[in-house]
């Protein structure tokens, strides 16, 4: 009987090892793009703005584009002493057919570490809504009960990308493709 506790407890303590190694190896993140020479700059929020306005057409925003905007407009520091060894690098977004694959980017010393964040946009009649359909932490997929601990985060990302927020919200229909964000400020 000890013998059976012994071999079930190094079990579930090997199975612990293999979880906290699978989540410390981090996914892989395309780096940002950069742009196409000659290719116009165009200012992400501005743009949005104006279609909202305007509601004349469909707008496209690539993941590329995305992911530029983003990787201009974040920067994050910790103070110290924490701040001395675990730095933010980006956050990245891929984009697929109705799913959107935030992955936060960070340093801690010179290991990689991410976390990343599986969500929907619905639109619930005159508003819409973010679903966490699930995520990881390194190459480990967790529920999305368990991703509470980036809350946090996600918090104060939502805060510092207000701006963006709500220019995207004011679109009629907002529809994720592969590669691509597809926004349609047009009336119903």
């Amino acid at each position: 009987m000890k013998f059976l506790f012994h071999l079930l407890l190094l079990t579930a303590l090997s199975a612990l090892a293999g979880a906290a190694w699978v989540a410390h190896r981090p996914v892989p993140v395309a780096p940002v793009e950069a742009p196409k020479p000659g290719a116009r700059q165009r200012e992400l929020v501005d743009d949005l703005k104006q279609a909202a306005i305007k509601r004349s057409a469909l707008f496209e925003v690539s993941e590329a584009e995305l992911n530029r905007h983003l990787a201009r407009v974040l920067t994050a520091s910790l103070p110290a002493p924490v701040g001395d060894w675990v730095q933010f690098e980006r956050l990245a977004v891929e984009l697929e057919p109705d799913l959107a694959r935030a992955t936060l980017v960070w340093k801690l010393h010179e290991h990689r570490s991410t976390a990343t964040v599986d969500f929907r946009v619905l639109r619930l009649e005159k508003t819409f809504r973010v679903e966490v359909v699930g995520g990881s932490y390194g190459h480990l997929e967790v529920p999305h009960g368990m991703l509470r601990p980036l809350a946090p985060a996600l918090e104060k990302l939502a805060a510092v990308l207000k701006d963006e927020i709500q220019a995207l919200f004011q679109m009629n229909q907002i529809q994720l493709a592969q590669d691509k964000l597809v926004l349609d400020p047009r009336f119903p």
